[in-house]
């Protein structure tokens, strides 16, 4: 079938985040009516379900799959590009109806992408894409939007001056290098009284706690803190315990620090002042906005062939909106 090459951007304000949910629901009845999807098999490699986040993302693919009549297999990833190479060419062996792919490095993919086009498999991407290859539909939150935003939030707690920590994911992912290159890009062009330290965390709570502690033991004078995602202030926080560091605001000596990803922890830690603010994202404005490329490209009806989810700042005079996805899941 074919597809028309559309783009289409998201934005996840407040009223935009509420309307496209509750559009999502009313149109429930119509899709099963129309159901072009019932019957499909649909394979699912995901990130890694160490993530919060990418856990949300999956579980509410599976809901939209079952509401759909689509059977799905969903293989867990584990942040592991060798892991998902694996796991790719066993699912083309399968040949399910659809491919839904979210590449750790989607570098080290393409090959497994091109093996998924030789099979006429239809793929659809999240997050990141490979340098080769074709794809239905591809799926992404906004990364260098949400970087520039860490950097005007980083501004705003800091005066625009001041040595800054920024807490890098892996090198090669597609996420990390956007964040990075939005992060720098809007530091450059704004703020030039900042100096930034990367450290190279590779996205987890135990590198990211022993990359703080040696940056405060290189240099204590830290304005600020910035992680690539949410996973990581877990050890940024244990860091700062550790180092006798961890103080509230109005406290001498408070380093505020600013996550990413708007998980359920990353909006507790705003409420009890453990972090200041958070750039979010949305796994269920994603995943229903993917979802519904399938039944487009099924239907045979126009699909938008990249859409970008816009960031939301979460600050603690919002952080009980009920638009914020991390007040979504328990």
């Amino acid at each position: 079938m074919g597809f028309l090459k559309t783009t289409r951007r998201i934005f996840l304000g407040y009223a935009a985040g509420a309307a496209l949910m509750i559009g999502a629901g009313a149109a429930a009845p119509a899709l099963a009516q129309d159901n072009v999807l019932d019957g499909k098999t649909l394979a699912y490699i995901a990130f890694g379900l160490q993530y919060e986040y990418q856990v949300t993302l999956v579980d509410h693919v599976k809901k939209l799959a079952a509401d759909k009549g689509m059977s799905i297999q969903v293989y867990d990833g584990k942040g592991d590009a060798s892991t998902q190479t694996t796991q790719l060419l066993d699912v083309i062996s399968k040949q399910p109806d659809i491919i839904l792919l979210n590449p750790v490095d989607a570098t080290l993919l393409q090959g497994g992408v091109r093996k998924a086009n030789e099979a006429e498999i239809p793929l659809f991407m999240l997050e990141n894409l490979p340098p080769e290859g074709e794809w239905v539909a591809y799926n992404t939150f906004d990364d260098v939007a949400g970087g520039s935003a860490a950097a005007d939030a980083v501004a705003k707690v800091t005066g625009g001056k001041g040595r800054v920590l920024e807490v890098r994911g892996a090198i090669g992912s597609g996420q990390s290098e956007k964040r990075y290159k939005g992060f720098h890009d809007q530091m450059d062009a704004k703020y030039p009284d900042i100096a930034i330290d990367t450290l190279k965390a590779e996205w987890t709570a135990e590198n990211a706690q022993t990359l703080t502690v040696d940056a405060f033991t290189r240099d204590p004078n830290v304005a600020a803190i910035w992680a690539h995602n949410d996973e990581m202030i877990r050890g940024v926080v244990s860091a700062l315990r550790q180092i006798d560091r961890l103080k509230q605001p109005g406290e001498e000596g408070y380093i505020p620090i600013i996550g990413f990803d708007g998980t359920p922890l990353g909006l507790q830690r705003i409420r009890e002042g453990l972090q200041e603010a958070d750039v979010g994202q949305n796994p269920f404005s994603m995943g229903t906005s993917i979802v519904g490329e399938m039944e487009n490209h099924f239907a045979d009806r126009p699909v938008a062939k990249e859409t970008l989810i816009q960031p939301v700042m979460i600050w603690k005079a919002n952080v009980d909106s009920p638009e914020n996805w991390g007040n979504m899941v328990k």
